[in-house]
């Protein structure tokens, strides 16, 4: 019999990532698929990145993961959001080709070493003594681990629905995971419900471009991965298609409106919430009545651009709704469906028993990670398949957990809020949910998570070394700004007055005039003191550095204050309701979250800081602090 440190099961987004991560550690690792040609499938847009999304996306790069990788060598079009705000708000977003980023995904998996792949479908977990030890496959065989990590995304008890059509599957083409769903059930896991969906794709020769706004890429090129932005390597390139922009309209609106009692969302069938910030086209109509119109992102699927994503348009109208909807629409007034909408409901576990590592509370050696965490997206589900596979590699070799705080990544950020909020609807990753984004931006995920990836083994050496080199490149570029000056009487200063209405009333460094809005690093070169330098492709990077340090540092010592307070550990077995003066909803809301610290229990929902004052009075009296 085969023995491994880590099973992983599930070959998506989630499954991938953590794979990858245990056997970049070190551990004997399988990952157990339904299909090897899935491995890597984008099942909805091709897309990654976005805002909120590159930052989780950026920050598995930096821990040496897939995603962006695959993403660059899959790029059809690349595009900066937000680019005319600020740096700690601004995305990158790729839309890709779905089957070179498979290609690409597939090539990473099937290649490593410690890594073995299985084309089979996972029964039951084995456990032994409250721990995980191993998995049942189809074939009734046992095959045994160290550590399991569970990745089932939307197949775990998926059933699709389309108009009055409902059927049992994990995603379009795919059998769902009915088996282990019941397993988990009748082993007392709290499973509940949550909806997601898809829109139909459209046959690109069918639509009308000619009259509609295009898309092109960028220039020069964003790219995702620091191994291609920041350190001079190069992605595979494939040709760029743009994507179009088109909008609904109040005939579109109309037929869906009269169409309602035929949508699983409104007619019953469909129980359960689905993704606030995604919502059908159905939804949209019926709760922004007030609007006249929605816009609608024509998307290329692959390089030979046969099939286009209409982005916007998600339901679970009947076919013949959806074809005479999409018939109003400018531009796809002839357009042809290849493959109908529809909505998927699926079932996830109630992320509040998870430890920070993502392993469950209840069953030692058990990791759960990706959608069946409440999660929805591509980024969201390889952030915890990271942190999955890292946390299952580390337990097998007897290492302590790692996972970044909120404080230092948008990682830390979704892991917190999953295990001490849980989720009413599939949580999707926002800039705003980070409470010092000032310093998680997009661009620097590798100064804050790469030293880390190195030190615990998930960056390998060649990798470390090109961020170094990165750093020493950005340190002396900035020591270069901090001594070049621009004098009071001289040319530059008369360019910047005229050109900025900067009027300076004293000699000023080129770092300083960096921290005013009105100066960006590409300014700088071209005032005749800027000098030459080889680290101009980064220069950028340094510029908002400077400008941002001194919110940065005070972001710090705020961080450092809470840090003192919210350190303090709360032990595994404490019982809330040995806690005098809880209130009973304090207890209740503790005892189901079960928060590993001060910190966590500060972030449940109805804790006050009297209930933290209270915890930290009883566990003094205890002696734990």
């Amino acid at each position: 019999m085969n023995i491994y440190d880590v099973i992983v099961v599930g070959g998506g987004h989630a499954g991938c990532e953590a794979a990858h991560a245990s056997a970049r550690l070190g551990s004997k690792t399988l990952l157990i698929t339904m299909k090897i040609d899935g491995i890597g499938q984008m099942s909805c847009n091709p897309a990654i990145g976005g805002i909120g999304k590159s930052h989780l996306a950026r920050e598995v790069d930096a821990l040496d993961g897939l995603m962006c990788k695959a993403a660059d060598d899959a790029s059809l079009q690349s595009r900066v959001l937000n680019s005319s705000k600020g740096a700690a708000v601004r995305a990158t977003r790729i839309q890709t080709c779905r089957d070179e980023y498979k290609k690409a995904m597939q090539k990473d998996i099937l290649n490593h070493e410690n890594l073995t792949v299985l084309q089979s479908t996972v029964k039951s977990v084995k456990f032994s003594k409250n721990s995980a030890e191993g998995v049942v496959i189809e074939t009734g065989d046992y095959i045994k681990s160290k550590c399991v990590v569970l990745t089932a995304g939307t197949f775990l008890g998926g059933v699709i629905h389309m108009g009055e059509k409902t059927f049992s599957a994990g995603r379009s083409g795919d059998k769902a995971s009915i088996d282990l769903e019941k397993y988990f059930k009748d082993s007392g896991f709290k499973i509940e419900r949550l909806k997601t969906g898809t829109p139909p794709r459209i046959k690109t020769e069918s639509i009308n471009f000619e009259r509609l706004q295009k898309q092109d890429s960028d220039h020069p090129l964003p790219m995702l991965s620091y191994l291609n932005d920041h350190y001079g390597f190069s992605p595979s390139r494939i040709e760029k298609i743009p994507c179009y922009i088109t909008h609904t309209n109040l005939h579109t609106h109309e037929i869906i409106e009269s169409s309602k009692d035929k949508s699983p969302l409104f007619n019953g069938k469909i129980k359960s919430v689905g993704p606030r910030y995604c919502p059908s086209i159905e939804d949209k109509v019926y709760r922004f009545s007030d609007k006249s119109s929605h816009q609608v992102f024509l998307e290329p699927e692959t390089s030979d651009n046969l099939e286009i994503y209409p982005n916007g348009l998600s339901t679970s109208l009947p076919l013949e709704v959806q074809e005479a909807f999409l018939h109003t629409i400018f531009g796809l007034e002839r357009c042809e469906i290849t493959q109908p909408g529809y909505a998927i409901e699926y079932s996830y576990f109630d992320p509040r028993g998870l430890k920070s590592s993502l392993e469950t509370k209840n069953i030692d050696s058990l990791f759960f990670a990706g959608q069946i965490n409440g999660t929805t997206g591509y980024e969201e589900a390889a952030a915890q398949g990271i942190i999955a596979g890292i946390n299952a590699a580390r337990k097998s070799q007897g290492k302590p957990n790692w996972t970044p705080q909120r404080h230092e990544s948008y990682i830390g950020v979704l892991i917190d809020d999953l295990i001490t909020q849980g989720v009413t609807e599939p949580y999707r990753m926002f800039t705003s949910r980070a409470e010092y984004r000032l310093r998680l931006r997009d661009d620097n995920a590798d100064i804050r998570l790469t030293k880390q990836g190195f030190e615990i083994g998930a960056v390998g050496k060649a990798r470390y070394q090109s961020f170094c080199n990165k750093v020493d490149r950005m340190n002396s570029e900035k020591t270069r700004l901090d001594k070049i000056k621009v004098e009071i009487e001289s040319e530059d200063h008369e360019l910047l007055k005229s050109k900025y209405d900067l009027n300076l009333s004293e000699n000023k460094s080129y770092a300083s005039l960096l921290k005013t809005s009105k100066i960006q690093y590409s300014d700088l070169m071209n005032l005749s003191s800027f000098g030459m330098t080889t680290n101009a492709s980064i220069g950028h990077l340094v510029a908002s550095d400077i400008r941002y340090a001194g919110y940065v540092a005070k972001q710090e010592k705020e961080i450092e204050q809470l840090k003192t307070s919210y350190k303090t550990l709360i032990p595994e077995n404490i019982d809330y309701a040995d806690i005098k003066g809880l209130s009973n909803e304090a207890v209740e809301r503790l005892n189901n979250a079960r928060p590993e610290s001060i910190g966590q229990a500060a972030r449940i929902s109805g804790i006050n800081s009297s209930s933290l004052a209270l915890i930290k009075i009883h566990l003094k009296k205890n002696k734990v602090i």
